[in-house]
């Protein structure tokens, strides 16, 4: 039976391997191939050859996305402001935001980002933040953080995340590398909303980290914040709200 079961799993990793290189293939067009190159190429290619090809690339690329039908993929406000981006990305390409000595500015601006932000979700003198290079950064950084104050604070070695099972895919990958165990507590079948109660229920003398999502990914819901921050609050926990696909707003 066993060797049966085994043989399936393979049968159907495969038909999937084979789907999804089709898929592939089909998304890229001839030009893909004919510039492939999986060692250093041996000649130089031109500025100007370069800047063909890739423009090519990016306009097949835009086709896939720009009519408004892909979800959670892309965050831009029109061309007008790729175009501005653009060339205040080309400004401070090479500008390193760990050595503020040699960019002041890029302090400067991250100072303020972070204070904007502070404001529009009424912060005080007492709250600070730093800027990551995505959601997913982000929560890898604050796990790692309340797991450290778990182990600094409190001598907890065997650390747990409580966190709704509509919990973003990155505090699994939290867990996962900085040795945590992520406890997961379902959510109502009907509303979608996971019940405070049941997080409490999940709370044990390990949980370092509370997290919840404002909306989460799934569903867009907005979660029990508030409750689940008092809940935190009270038991001397860390709390994280993720504030995923449109939580500025």
């Amino acid at each position: 039976m066993r060797k049966q079961i085994d043989a399936d799993i393979h049968k159907e990793k495969e038909k999937t391997r084979i789907q999804c290189e089709k898929d592939w293939n089909d998304l890229l067009d001839p030009s893909a191939y004919e510039n492939r190159h999986l060692t250093l190429p041996p000649n130089k290619t031109s500025s100007a050859e370069l800047l063909t090809l890739l423009k090519k690339w990016s306009v097949s690329e835009s086709s896939l996305w720009d009519k408004g039908q892909a979800s959670g993929a892309i965050y831009h406000g029109g061309s007008d402001l790729i175009d501005f981006l653009s060339k205040v990305y080309g400004l401070f390409c090479v500008s390193n935001p760990m050595h503020p000595e040699l960019f002041p500015y890029v302090k400067k601006m991250e100072g303020e980002v972070v204070s904007m932000l502070i404001d529009i979700f009424h912060g005080d003198s007492n709250c600070s933040g730093t800027i990551s290079s995505g959601g997913t950064e982000s929560i890898l950084l604050s796990s790692k953080a309340y797991r450290d104050r778990g182990r600094d604070l409190y001598n907890i070695t065997e650390p747990e995340i409580v966190a709704p099972t509509t919990v973003h895919a990155a505090f699994h990958k939290a867990a996962h590398y900085f040795g945590m165990k992520l406890v997961l507590v379902d959510i109502d079948e009907e509303t979608g909303v996971v019940n405070v109660d049941d997080m409490k229920r999940a709370i044990t003398r390990n949980t370092v980290l509370i997290a919840a999502s404002a909306p989460n990914y799934p569903h867009g819901i907005i979660e029990p914040i508030e409750e689940l921050a008092s809940l935190a609050l009270e038991r001397n926990i860390g709390f994280h709200s993720d504030c995923c696909l449109g939580g500025l707003l």
